[in-house]
């Protein structure tokens, strides 16, 4: 019978029957069981400790769990007519299952995420990934081999939980639907950072045996920021409530337990997309975390499948990155507040501000992505100035340079960061423009955007200038160049208590956008000081720009005397 199932298995997906008959062995699967079983054990104790007990009655004293008025930020504990204390049990029913669930999906991502990476990461060391390119199987099907095997003993320990965290949920009078349309969620969550995890498996080899402990400490940190941080800095009505709607601390469940709670998704309630309220009911506002999932998913698995396969080429496509800008930019600027700032009576510029800070912190990090995402490396821009050297003035003219500039596969990546800087700034000009805010405080924002753009394609000239070098661990030193440009200013601007009276020379920064939303300091820049400064930032392009032009025909040239003296 096991022999006919795992043939089964064979048969669909040989890369997760592979993974299976590695990990699956009755020592593994009693570990797993036990841990399971021991860790709601001890969850289970933990939380009955918490509650109160007849001394609460003897010696007065609040707890979360009793029943009467509330005494200072607790109620009072009352006893019944035969003496016993009385427990909000619906309440600790509904702690209890918050606890687990939070502690199950944690597992789920952080555990799962650092198994896959370290996968891959010992595939590439003893050289099987290679082996396992070459096989008939499609991309999609080793990939999901993967992602279903690697983790398989964590998925036994959190499947044990279940029976557990279902009792505690009814027990809580969660209603049914909500629970399964988190479990839902948490598979879109999980496809989402697994996918995100096996992406950087592939490009992230280069790191060795720290790569599996940088990505899971990564999801790690983004978990626990976004719940703590994020959860009391920032509200549902600012753009950075995108983050929450990836991380699912924010969808557990909850149920009427007393009045606290307005709505059926309290900590997301005052959510709007483009004015419209989507915090207020828990459907809609899992819906909206799975279409994001789903859109994030899609593009990283589009990078997967290129990079799978030749490992030289770009993560995306140029035109992937464009519809992938658009949809983001979307996305990100429904959750800005236009329920105030367009379509309200608020006119505070401050509130604007803050929403254009929020926005251009999330684009940020997409064009991280886009600028390692589009930028080939030496080899491929090696191939490219030779082709373009060698027929550029037979065959192609200066039309066919810029397509290929934009939609080209092997042509740098710089124009296409550009245009995909374009869209951006051009979606959040529009937002600022349809505001209410009056037209004087809205030049500070245009302003802002402009320098994001110029700094946008600084950073990826300089990265294609480093990824060009002649240099092995190219992909080190590019890394640490970049980070340090971008993470320097900010250290020495919080070093230095009068940064401020300094304020110019910060606006070569990446604090730049920010200084000019909320300018501080005894001398604060004016506007021909910004103006200076843009101009500033054009000039450096251009030096970038001329410096990676010479480079790309140099090594044209040098390629094709090569070529030649070979014939």
């Amino acid at each position: 019978m096991k022999s006919h199932w795992l043939n089964q298995i064979g048969d669909w997906n040989p890369q997760l029957l592979r993974e299976i008959k590695g990990r699956i062995k009755m020592r593994n699967i009693l570990l797993a069981i036990s841990i399971s079983i021991l860790g709601q054990f001890v969850l289970l104790i933990y939380d009955h400790s918490q509650l109160p007990s007849n001394n609460n009655l003897s010696y007065p004293s609040p707890n979360k769990y009793c029943t009467s008025q509330v005494f200072g930020e607790k109620p009072k504990c009352l006893g019944d007519e035969l003496g016993n204390i009385i427990i909000n049990w619906q309440l600790w029913y509904l702690d209890v299952f918050t606890w687990l669930s939070i502690i199950g999906f944690f597992a789920l991502l952080v555990g799962g995420t650092y198994l896959l990476i370290s996968d891959l990461s010992s595939e590439e060391r003893r050289d099987t990934l290679n082996f396992i390119r070459l096989s008939p199987q499609s991309p999609q099907s080793i990939l999901w081999g993967k992602m279903l095997g690697v983790p398989i003993l964590l998925y036994v320990v959190v499947l044990l939980a279940i029976p557990l965290h279902l009792w505690l949920g009814f027990a809580a009078k969660i209603p049914s639907t909500m629970i399964f349309s988190f479990y839902i969620l948490i598979f879109a969550a999980c496809f989402f950072y697994y996918s995100g995890a096996l992406l950087f498996g592939l490009i992230g080899s280069w790191l060795g045996g720290f790569q599996a402990w940088l990505g899971s400490g990564t999801v790690l940190g983004f978990l626990i920021f976004s719940k703590e941080a994020l959860n009391h800095n920032v509200a549902s009505d600012n753009p950075l409530v995108f983050l929450k709607l990836i991380n699912p601390c924010y969808l557990v469940p909850h149920s009427y337990v007393s009045s606290t709670y307005p709505s059926d998704n309290p900590l997301l309630s005052e959510f709007h997309w483009f004015s419209k309220s989507i915090g207020m009911v828990f459907f809609a506002t899992v819906c909206f975390a799975l279409l994001i999932y789903a859109i994030g998913s899609y593009f990283i698995w589009q990078s997967l499948q290129r990079c799978f396969r030749d490992s030289h080429i770009t993560m995306l496509s140029k035109r992937q990155s464009y519809i992938l800008t658009t949809c983001f930019a979307i996305i990100t600027i429904g959750c800005a507040n236009w329920q105030n700032l367009v379509f309200g009576q608020y006119y505070n510029y401050g509130t604007l501000y803050e929403n254009i800070a929020g926005l251009l912190l999330l684009n940020f990090g997409l064009f991280l992505y886009l600028i390692a995402a589009l930028n080939p490396h030496r080899q491929t821009l090696q191939d490219w100035a030779r082709y373009r050297h060698s027929y550029y003035f037979q065959e192609l003219g200066n039309k066919s340079l810029i397509q290929d500039l934009i939609w080209g596969e092997k042509s740098p990546g710089t124009l296409a960061i550009a245009l995909n800087a374009i869209i951006a700034i051009t979606c959040l000009s529009g937002f600022v423009l349809v505001s209410q805010v009056d037209i004087s405080n809205k030049i500070p924002a245009f302003i802002s955007l402009a320098f994001c753009g110029t700094l946008a394609v600084t950073y990826a000239l300089l990265v294609q200038i480093l990824l060009f070098m002649k240099n092995e661990q190219r992909l080190f030193w590019t890394t640490g160049v970049l980070g340090a440009v971008i993470v320097l200013p900010l250290i020495l601007s919080i070093l230095f208590s009068q940064s401020g009276n300094n304020s110019f020379i910060w606006l070569f920064s990446i604090t730049a956008p920010l200084m000019v939303l909320f300018s501080s300091g005894n001398y604060p820049p004016s506007f021909y000081h910004y103006i200076i400064a843009i101009v500033g930032h054009l000039i450096i392009v251009g030096l970038l720009l001329l410096q990676l032009t010479r480079i790309l025909k140099k090594a044209g040239e040098s390629s094709t005397k090569a070529m030649a003296v070979r014939n």
